[in-house]
């Protein structure tokens, strides 16, 4: 049996979301908001796919599988760290937004520890550190050290291969430049770049290049990290949406 998506269905008038005549950036940011929560859940749910759907790699195991597992796993973390950088220039452009007395009656609802990680991701966006949680710090620090678009990744990418290649640990994983080659797309896939980008978050997160091995805790630590973020961040999100939503439904007419 195919499994099912989750959840009560619950609905509300959408002119009560969305002035269809009058441009409110109240609503927009939102609106915006909800995209934002969206895209992280949909990449928590990748990676959970992933995890349960495809046997874990051995230790040191270098085969296809071992390769295209591993790819995916640090493809799906440069997207979450991706969206965290686009959520977090959101918050850079939005910061009117939170002068606005609806946007403060919104998050006068929060509970303290939520009101506070919501302070704390504002923060973070503006590089303001010092107010800032050790799970944030550790986002500001990839963000701060990684090119999200193809354009701007070239260095970096370059300095990851380097790096992981040309290191002084030599390892069954990094003694060759792996790829594998064939007639469909599911037989392909380059496990040099995944590589390349695996180093870059390694570097990112307190590697020193060429010198630790690639079994370097930093990225372990950092993914415990980056998952435990995202679902504290998502569910501050949804908080502020319900109460949103709730406030919009019982407004006077």
């Amino acid at each position: 049996m195919q499994a099912r998506f989750e959840g009560e269905l619950n609905w509300i008038d959408p002119k009560l979301l969305v002035n269809e005549n009058k441009f409110n950036k109240i609503e927009s940011f939102f609106l915006g908001l909800g995209v934002v929560f969206n895209d992280l859940k949909g990449l928590i749910l990748f990676q959970k796919m992933l995890l349960e759907s495809y046997k874990k790699p051995k230790t040191n195991e270098t085969t296809a599988h071992a390769g295209n597992y591993g790819g995916v796993l640090v493809q799906i973390e440069k997207l979450i760290a991706s969206t965290i950088h686009e959520f977090f220039i959101f918050l850079e452009k939005n910061a009117e937004i939170f002068e606005e007395s609806e946007f403060k009656q919104v998050l006068s609802r929060l509970s303290k520890f939520d009101a506070q990680f919501w302070h704390s991701m504002v923060a973070a966006a503006n590089n303001n550190l010092s107010s800032v949680s050790n799970l944030l710090k550790a986002i500001v620090k990839v963000r701060s050290n990684i090119a999200f678009h193809y354009d701007h990744s070239g260095k970096i990418l370059r300095n990851g291969y380097i790096s992981r290649f040309f290191g002084k640990v030599k390892d069954n994983k990094n003694k060759y430049a792996y790829y594998s080659l064939g007639d469909s797309i599911s037989d392909i896939r380059f496990y040099f770049s995944d590589a390349a980008v695996e180093e870059s978050l390694f570097i990112a997160t307190g590697k020193k290049p060429k010198e630790d091995s690639a079994g370097d805790e930093s990225l372990e630590k950092y993914r415990r990290q980056i998952i435990e973020t995202i679902n504290v961040m998502s569910n501050t999100i949804a908080v502020l949406l319900k109460n949103y939503i709730q406030m919009r439904r019982n407004r006077p007419k």
